[in-house]
């Protein structure tokens, strides 16, 4: 077993900063509501999923009704005083991006970290002493009194209430912030843990799942070798969760213990290999094949229209099908390596062929393409059965039409079989992240 010596890790100062209910809250604003008091969820159309999807409930809501994010419209209980309203993706990206810049006056830019549109860390090692000098003041002062100091100023000119979990290192603070401040109305939505916090507060978290990257299936895991607390997790042994779960096993623990050796400005986030995708919940189940391949091709062209904008080619298609609710043959997910390109003609007719081959009748519901293995060249490659002066043809094609929708919105020009029974890219042109914009959605964002 190792033991840790939380003298040698690393100490910083961070501030983990959460939104209360951002959407919510920014609406609230917008319509001059007090965002504490009032009831209000934030509800996509019910033509976009059919009855409709609720985004975000503000604190009230929450309280009185007990409405829960990511769950139906239809399930809204009947209250007079609750109010809905559209979302307006556009708006909250301006919101976030306004609030970050407020952040980088306490930090410089490699000190913050935009974690989500609604939360971001700020190591705030290097600045406590500046905005703080006070030699009588000590460190754990310091950080309360910046993190107010913070609060302060984005409510008085943004009106977002924010909730802050102060830590020794990066996962000290989003767990403080996750599992205690958002909690903590008496403390102005702010609490902190430190390594001297490790046995009472992070050994503590329960259920598992409220441990951050812990999710349903990692906790089952865990339990087939008798780990069922963090506490377990903490004092396990870190070889056995190596050769169980490799390095995120090995991660985990470290975890448990509370270490997180990051440095924003030192070393930053290790970044996924990129790839570009899209992907709905469909209005009703589709159980006719003709319109499920009309959604996936509009799919394949949408993304398709992404890669040509950032200048790469795909060389491998990821499919994903999702069945309707009660449907007793489960949907798939599968991926297949093609000959690179970011032609749209091409890339429709591998995901249809995917599509194809694993597809046995069933009622569809959610459906989502993926592009990955990216190439970011202007080289092409041919091979001998292809007709050159065809695929140049398609490529200049394909340029032309994503220059008319970048000036004039996506919907200015569609296939003919975007007019066709199920199709849903004009329904859908003017979302931004299958969500309604609030101006334009989709059309001239990158």
């Amino acid at each position: 077993m190792v033991y840790f010596d939380y003298e040698k890790e690393p100490l910083r100062d961070i501030l983990f900063i959460d939104v209360k209910s951002f959407y919510a809250t920014v609406e609230c604003i917008f319509h001059d509501w007090d965002p504490l008091e009032t009831m209000l969820v934030v509800a996509s159309h019910a033509d976009n999923t059919g009855n409709g999807l609720i985004l975000a409930a503000s604190p009230k809501a929450k309280e009185v009704l007990g409405i829960s994010n990511v769950s139906r419209v239809d399930h809204l209980p009947d209250h007079p005083l609750l109010k809905q309203v559209p979302p307006r993706m556009k708006l909250y990206i301006k919101e976030n991006m306004a609030l970050n810049r407020l952040f980088e006056t306490y930090v410089a830019p490699e000190d913050l970290l935009i974690y989500s549109i609604d939360e971001s860390i700020l190591d705030v090692t290097r600045s406590l002493n500046l905005f703080f000098p006070s030699p009588h003041l000590s460190r754990q002062e310091k950080r309360w009194k910046m993190a107010q100091k913070i609060q302060k100023e984005i409510y008085e000119k943004t009106g977002l209430i924010l909730s802050i979990g102060i830590g020794d290192n990066p996962l000290l603070g989003k767990l403080a912030l996750d599992t205690d401040a958002k909690y903590q109305k008496a403390n102005n939505y702010t609490a902190e843990w430190s390594y001297r916090d490790i046995e009472n507060k992070v050994w503590q978290v329960h259920p598992m799942t409220e441990f951050w990257g812990i999710g349903t299936r990692t906790k089952k895991q865990l339990a087939k070798i008798g780990i069922n607390t963090i506490e377990q997790l903490a004092n396990s042994n870190v070889d056995l969760l190596y050769y169980r779960f490799g390095v995120i096993g090995e991660q985990l623990y470290h975890h448990a213990n509370g270490i997180d050796r990051t440095i924003l400005s030192e070393t930053p986030p290790k970044v996924k290999e990129k790839s570009y995708g899209n992907s709905q919940v469909l209005p009703k189940n589709y159980t006719d094949q003709r319109e499920i391949e009309i959604v996936i091709g509009e799919l394949a062209e949408q993304v398709a229209a992404r890669i040509r904008r950032h200048d790469c080619l795909t060389s491998c298609i990821h499919l994903y099908i999702g069945t309707a609710y009660g449907e007793t043959d489960s949907g798939f997910s599968h991926q297949m390596t093609i000959p690179a390109t970011n032609v749209s003609k091409e890339l429709k007719i591998h995901c249809l062929q995917l599509f194809r081959k694993y597809y046995n009748n069933q009622a569809i519901r959610h459906i989502g393409v993926t592009y990955s293995k990216l190439i970011y060249t202007q080289m092409r490659e041919i091979d001998l059965f292809s007709e050159v002066h065809q695929r140049l043809a398609e490529e200049r094609l394909d340029k032309v039409v994503d220059k008319i929708r970048a000036k004039y919105g996506f919907s200015s020009i569609v296939y003919a079989t975007s007019k066709l029974p199920g199709a849903r890219s004009i329904a859908r042109g003017h979302l931004v992240g299958g969500h309604n914009g609030g101006a334009g959605g989709l059309d001239g964002l990158t």
